[in-house]
């Protein structure tokens, strides 16, 4: 069953409003290119160190795909044209929220919380409780049967790097 999430914000932080992931989908993929450089949107926070450990430590293959170089900082792809895996760091947290909140944990134990939307047959996946947060857009026609494996490759990086200052929780959790 999918978790809402939960935010635990310290009283000295300023709360953020949420930004509409799911129509910047469209906008993520606006700028793909049969071939060369894939121009992707950087997030706000694309310039935090962070960001920088997880462009380094991304995989040179993604669901089969070879990385592609990309036009901003804090971002990696995997592919060309309508199938390119894309990935960005530095995007807004998302806050609570009523979409659905997934624990995906990998063979070996590491656990990392997803919220997940899809449109137009992208599945947008975006860290929750990590900050900076990072999304990976995957579209269908990549990974029809399971887009959240794009998610479990990068969870041992992403847990290794952005620690988890909160997690999903469901309806039956206590907060």
């Amino acid at each position: 069953m999918p978790h809402r999430p939960r935010r635990s914000t310290p009283p000295s932080r300023t709360r953020r409003t949420r930004l509409l992931a799911v129509p910047a989908v469209g906008a993520l993929l606006v700028g793909l290119a049969a071939c060369g450089t894939v121009t992707v949107p950087a997030g706000p926070a694309a310039s935090d160190p962070l960001c920088a450990e997880i462009v380094l430590g991304a995989p040179h293959q993604m669901l089969g795909l070879e990385r592609t170089e990309t036009s901003s900082q804090g971002t990696v792809a995997w592919g060309s044209g309508e199938d390119t895996v894309v990935l960005r760091c530095g995007v807004e947290p998302p806050g609570p929220t009523t979409d659905a909140c997934t624990r995906l944990e990998d063979p070996s134990g590491v656990q990392v919380d997803w919220i997940v939307r899809e449109q137009d047959g992208i599945v947008l996946l975006t860290t929750y409780g990590r900050v900076p947060a990072v999304d990976i857009s995957v579209p269908r026609s990549v990974a029809p049967d399971q887009p959240s494996a794009a998610a479990l490759d990068m969870g041992r990086l992403v847990d290794a790097t952005i620690p988890a200052i909160d997690h999903c929780v469901g309806a039956g959790d206590v907060s």
